[in-house]
């Protein structure tokens, strides 16, 4: 089997238990990538030891992933009918509180669903699980994955989660509206250009435009000069965060931007809530594997294309990103069985018809050509925006550091005054960055 980039210390430790387990337990080989033969060895392997395997699995998600996941999660349970697998979601504002009060009271559970900003934060304060061993003995297959892949959820040379799917930044927009309008959105527009076309779309149709005041946007302003918002942040510098202030409130003074108080009502952070899902606002800024479940929410035709850029950017902002990841807790008394359900999920055919793409474009190599066949129209649309994503796509920012989600929150009220004219551009600039710096500082310690 195709090794990664793992310690060769941690392949020599692990070369005695490996030998041993496999002496042991048919249930640690496998011999394809559809789960059969894996379940069917632990199957046999756990009816005849009696034991009754129970594991927790929890993430967030919509009501389109949530209904996916269970019903995949219940067809590992058929398959392995000595395995009891307790499920949990909600939605993302409220995840990461909950995941942090789990974590405080040494309750996480087996699996969770990770985040990149969020995975460097977790593994420091030794919550996650090493999977390295579970690579090498070949219970979790990476054969079909690339090392890149497995290196964004590695961190000091092992791996502590895998990556669920591909995605990118993406702008959702209504086919319907835009048509009408008599307006063509490029492939990837500039914000000026996004101005325009909102000003239009309004003038022809009445519907209002979105402009993402949020951390992913800011993010995109400081790669198109190739910086990072965080190191930003940390030096004091302002030139990110300043542009992106005035673009919010260049947007928010503008008769066609949707206002504060419907977007509050209408609640972006949400699916079903989204404005552009009843047509109150023509587009949606979020990744690309939330697009399946914005149309299915809509339910009419909406088209994908690029987060905007600027005219005078000096590199490409649009990246790859691990949509999400699966960890294993360090608390975990169930690792290996954990680890199996892992492999399972992003190896098998069957996990993988019944997910259909909707965390991302599959890591597994096999399991994305044979779904790209099979995809309906729309996730159809979320293969092809990827393929043209990687033709030029940059490299991924570094994890965010501890404390983002604090600066997160804080960037959101920030923009929340702005859009109500509390502030202005030049004072939310000044303002945030010194409360964001103390807040990485004091992280940092």
């Amino acid at each position: 089997m195709k090794k990664r980039a793992i310690s060769m210390m941690l392949a020599l430790t692990m070369v005695a238990s490996v030998m041993a387990g496999c002496a042991n337990s048919a249930s640690d080989t496998k011999t394809n990538s559809d789960g059969a033969t894996t379940t069917e060895a632990t199957d046999t392997a756990k009816t005849d030891s009696g034991e009754k395997v129970q594991l927790s699995l929890c993430w967030w998600g919509n009501q389109t992933r949530n209904d996916l996941t269970q019903k995949a999660v219940d067809l590992y349970m058929t398959l392995n009918p000595n395995v009891e697998i307790k499920t949990e979601f909600t939605d993302w504002s409220g995840y990461w509180d909950k995941l942090s009060a789990m974590a405080s009271g040494g309750n996480l559970p087996d699996i969770i669903q990770q985040d990149y900003s969020y995975i460097s934060q977790y593994q420091k304060s030794n919550q996650l699980a090493d999977l390295s061993p579970f690579i090498l003995d070949g219970t979790i297959d990476t054969s079909k994955i690339a090392d890149s892949i497995i290196q964004s959820g590695t961190i000091d040379e092992k791996v502590y989660a895998l990556s669920l799917g591909s995605n990118a930044p993406m702008m959702a927009y209504d086919k319907e509206i835009v048509d009408k309008a008599g307006v063509e959105i490029p492939t990837q527009p500039t914000i000026d250009e996004l101005y325009e076309i909102g000003k239009t779309i309004y003038e022809k149709t009445g519907v209002k435009t979105y402009f993402d005041g949020g951390v992913n946007m800011v993010q995109i302003l400081a790669r198109t000069k190739g910086s990072h918002f965080y190191d930003e942040i940390v030096a004091g510098t302002t030139d990110a965060t300043k542009a992106h202030f005035d673009n919010v409130q260049k947007f928010a003074e503008a008769e066609f931007a949707i206002s504060p108080d419907l977007l509050a009502e209408k609640n972006p952070d949400v699916v079903e809530t989204k404005p552009i899902v009843d047509q109150t606002t023509w587009n949606d800024f979020t990744y690309s594997n939330q697009f399946i479940s914005i149309s299915n929410a809509a339910q009419r035709e909406l088209g994908i294309t690029m987060y905007p850029t600027t005219a005078d950017a000096s590199i490409q902002p649009e990246f790859l990103k691990p949509s999400m990841f699966f960890a294993i807790s360090e608390t975990s008394k169930n690792k290996t069985e954990a680890a199996k359900f892992l492999d399972w999920f992003i190896n098998s055919d069957q996990a993988n018809k019944v997910l259909m793409a909707e965390r991302g474009i599959p890591i597994n190599s096999e399991v994305a050509n044979l779904l790209r066949s099979e995809v309906d129209t729309v996730a159809s649309k979320v293969f092809d925006f990827i393929a043209e994503v990687e033709k030029v796509a940059t490299p991924i920012d570094a994890p965010n550091p501890a404390g983002s989600g604090e600066v997160e929150a804080q960037l959101k009220t920030t923009v929340e005054n702005l859009r109500y004219a509390d502030i202005t551009s030049d004072e939310a600039t000044q303002d945030f960055v010194a409360q964001a710096q103390k807040i990485l500082e004091e992280a940092a310690k």
